[in-house]
């Protein structure tokens, strides 16, 4: 294996990169700039070798004892400085650019893959090869006042007269503040952002203030004035970017009346990058002594927005997260309606969900009558998507309730409260909600299923009493038996459906988002045609009653086609997908169990059939939920303390009052209802 060990250290020495002693003995401020960046580089990969605080402490002790070899040093570092443009560096490091989502994905791409070309003097570009990983940023914020000083002090160290105005960066940050400046007046000045605002004069929005009152600023100081005298000319320029940002506050509380396009959360994005990086350059640029060690944190900074801005999950996660919180924040609203809070919501929510098991029970049926007719597969599925949508838009416009839709938009509802925990009695109420929450689900599972079983019942023996037949044969019960027993694949096509019941529910908030951003509901309202077909105050009527429904109905017919199409389409690639929905398979059941008679529900294989039924329940409710919480704590940024916190609280009411979580009780503070 001698081969294998000479192949291994020859690797690791590749990887190491050049010793210390001769990173020191190549610098030299003469060479082309291509090969000080290279230099730079290898140098920046030995310090990352391991701890970095204590390998810049050997460069210094080498350094101290080698005065020549210290002053060629710091001039090589100095000259990357003096022979490269930081304008870009400053203003367009780590921000969002102006371009399509697709175009700056394929971007990104681009530079992970794409060698980057040798001999630039943009700053910014070098600084994409010396720090190309995010760890960059924890160890610059980590070095000690010690170590920081002493890497600032290297840059001005044995300076001669040839040197002088080897920095450019102070010229380059006026510039860059300018160009930001000019940057958010364009961007927080469009149309998409005015009509998400208050009513202002166009000239008195804070995106138009700013440029005019960082150019006064400026100005004053290239006339002059003492930098002590500029105290009120910089107060106002950060008053202005202050103002801006509380504008794009305003922007997105708006968005839940004005709808989201994926281009306006980028812009959304885009000024809020910019808006920081102004402030932290007037920072830089109003310190004229500036500490060493914040000098470094302002790098690490840049640091970590650069990667952000390569970084191809990072373009996703901002474009995507109000997007996600405008969907999340629609589930939520629905959400509340299908939480019993007290004993009367409780039979509510049971009465409900009788009437939705009762009609469940007429789809059931018509699902089997469809499965007799001689279809080809596509239009099977698409029968019984149709059967599924109808059932679940006539289930909404009687008021009544399918208990595997619920979970879906309940855990919007519970993650908006969980960004809420900041004292004790918001966690309690928070597990009260929790408590409120399953409860309903019980309430709603067994409303459906107590009446899907009497009202398939009930149609079968009429179907025997007209046609002389039971709604199933015998092969097709025992078929029926099958599909929901644990030793077949019921489990796991339910957990199939599960994943569709919470992305329905994503096309109904999409679908709102859709309807309210394009202003369908005044614009139908005030439709000239519809008005004169319909008259003015049922024009009116349809208007308000699409704005309130259009979710459900979108939800509602989504989730039927789903349920019918999927698995055909799945089928016609070779994948064996199919769907498990407790309801739906409840009265499949039932009908099996009236077709063999009375006796069959006494053999032993009738625990696994409800077991079976039980775990589909379980798992519809639970995959649907999960995901739909999942996105919820992500769309809010729910951090991992408050969530732990949560979870913890929950197990101990768990513990201490098992049975609250399936029936009301008398207690004031378990039944009250809780404050929005």
């Amino acid at each position: 294996m001698n081969w294998y060990t000479r192949l291994r250290e020859r690797i690791s020495a590749m990887r190491s990169g050049p010793a210390l002693d001769a990173l020191v003995a190549q610098a030299q401020p003469d060479q082309s700039l291509a090969e000080r960046v290279m230099w730079a580089e290898d140098l920046l990969i030995w310090v990352r070798r391991d701890v970095p605080a204590t390998r810049l402490r050997l460069l210094f002790q080498i350094l101290d004892r080698q005065p020549e070899a210290r002053t060629r040093f710091a001039r090589t570092l100095r000259s990357l400085v003096r022979d490269t443009q930081a304008l870009d560096l400053f203003a367009g490091t780590g921000l969002p650019r102006g371009t399509a989502f697709v175009h700056e994905m394929m971007s990104r791409i681009t530079f992970r893959v794409l060698p980057h070309p040798p001999d630039t003097r943009d700053l910014a570009d070098i600084f994409d090869r010396l720090f190309p990983g995010g760890s960059d940023a924890r160890w610059l914020e980590q070095l000690d006042a010690d170590v920081a000083q002493r890497i600032v002090a290297l840059f001005y160290e044995d300076r001669t007269p040839e040197e002088a105005g080897w920095a450019s960066l102070h010229t380059d940050l006026e510039d860059a503040m300018m160009q930001l400046s000019a940057g958010i007046c364009v961007a927080g000045s469009h149309r998409e952002m005015r009509r998400r605002m208050e009513q202002t004069p166009f000239r008195d929005l804070p995106f138009q203030k700013l440029p005019a009152s960082l150019e006064n600023l400026l100005h004053r100081y290239r006339a002059g004035a003492p930098a002590g005298e500029l105290t009120a000319e910089l107060n106002v320029v950060r008053a202005m970017a202050d103002a801006c940002d509380h504008a794009m506050d305003e922007v997105i509380g708006n968005l839940e009346k004005t709808g989201v396009r994926t281009a306006l959360v980028y812009d959304i994005e885009r000024l809020r990058s910019q808006i920081s990086r102004l402030e932290l350059l007037l920072e830089a640029w109003s310190t004229p002594n500036l500490d060493a060690q914040r000098t470094l944190t302002i790098l690490a900074d840049l640091v970590r927005q650069n990667h952000a801005r390569r970084s191809v999950s990072e373009l996703f996660r901002q474009n995507l997260h109000l997007l996600t919180r405008r969907i999340v924040d629609r589930n939520a609203e629905t959400g509340e309606h299908y939480v019993a809070r007290n004993r009367a919501e409780y039979l509510d929510m049971l009465g409900r969900a009788s009437g939705g098991g009762a009609i469940m029970g007429i789809t059931t049926v018509v699902k089997l009558l469809l499965g007799k007719l001689a279809l080809a597969n596509f239009f099977k599925g698409a029968y019984f998507g149709l059967n599924y949508a109808i059932s679940f838009v006539l289930i909404q416009l009687c008021g009544c309730t399918v208990a595997t839709k619920q979970p879906a938009t309940t855990a919007p509802a519970l993650a908006r409260r969980m960004g809420e925990l900041h004292t004790v009695p918001q966690l309690e109420a928070l597990v009260d909600e929790v408590v409120f929450l399953i409860r309903s689900q019980v309430a709603a599972i067994f409303g459906n299923i107590a009446m899907v079983i009497p009202a398939t019942l009930l149609l079968d023996v009429l179907c025997t009493q007209f046609s002389g037949h039971h709604l199933v044969d015998a092969h097709k019960a025992t078929t029926i038996f099958e599909s929901v027993s644990p030793w077949s694949a019921c489990w796991i096509f339910a957990v199939f459906t599960g994943g569709l019941l919470w992305l329905s529910s994503v096309i109904a908030a999409w679908t709102d988002n859709w309807f309210v951003l394009h202003q369908l509901g005044p614009g139908l309202a005030q439709h000239r045609r519809l008005q004169r077909w319909m008259g003015p105050t049922r024009t009116r009527k349809l208007a308000v009653w699409l704005e309130r429904n259009v979710a459900g109905l979108a939800g509602n017919i989504s989730l039927g086609l789903m349920l019918g199409m999927v698995p055909e389409i799945a089928g016609f690639f070779g994948l064996g997908l199919d769907v498990r929905h407790v309801t739906l398979s409840t009265g499949q059941v039932t009908a099996s169990f009236a077709a063999q008679g009375i006796d069959a529900l006494w053999q032993r294989s009738t625990l696994w059939i409800i077991l079976g039924i039980l775990g589909i329940g379980v798992l519809n409710v639970l995959v649907s939920f999960s995901l739909a919480l999942f996105v919820a704590i992500r769309a809010r940024n729910v951090r991992g303390p408050e969530r732990n916190l949560f979870y913890r609280a929950l197990l101990k009411r768990l513990v201490r009052a098992p049975f609250r979580f399936v029936l009301p009780t008398t207690s004031a503070k378990s039944d009250s209802t809780p404050a929005h």
